[in-house]
């Protein structure tokens, strides 16, 4: 009778120390995301590689290496505001700066100083709505002359980008068309 109670208590343990083993740790897992993650581009190759090398299931694949990509760019992007934060008194200078260049494209002056395309596009917007009467005085005169058209008008004597102003004239002509 005892052995029969050891043997079975043996078995329980083994059983229950195998089922274990089946199971990876929340350490574990989190190295083998990392492991993915640093030699893949993406989430998508990096739930490849856990399903490939370490033989996760796809969906928790997915969801844990889109999870740890978006948990390193949440990180990517608070060093990088930081960053832009530390600088805020050189960007006021490149802005001051592009505000006053004669070609009139904010944006790309300030793309020009290495800022990315949206930031830069985003802060010529803003500049240029905070000087909306400005412009649209501007477009007044330029659309009551008569030797020109209004695009043209604007980039010549206001310093208008090509492109707002070629919106404008765009705008202009839908206009008379709907006449």
């Amino acid at each position: 009778m005892r052995s029969t109670r050891w043997t079975k208590a043996w078995l329980a343990a083994a059983v229950t120390l195998a089922a274990l083993a089946c199971f990876k740790s929340a350490a574990k897992k989190a190295a083998e995301v990392r492991e993915c993650s640093r030699i893949t581009m993406d989430a998508k190759g990096a739930a490849q590689c856990l399903v490939l090398q370490y033989r996760w299931k796809q969906s928790a694949a997915i969801a844990a290496a889109t999870a740890y990509q978006q948990q390193q760019d949440a990180l990517a992007q608070s060093r990088a505001d930081s960053s832009w934060r530390a600088d805020a008194a050189k960007h006021k200078r490149e802005i001051d700066d592009c505000a006053k260049d004669p070609s009139g494209d904010v944006a790309r002056c300030l793309i020009l100083y290495g800022w990315a395309d949206a930031r830069a596009e985003t802060t010529a917007d803003s500049l240029w709505r905070h000087d909306a009467p400005k412009h649209r005085q501007e477009l007044a005169t330029c659309t009551r002359q008569r030797r020109m058209q209004a695009g043209p008008c604007l980039q010549l004597y206001y310093k208008w980008s090509p492109a707002r102003a070629l919106a404008v004239d765009d705008s202009i002509r839908r206009a008379q068309m709907k006449r």
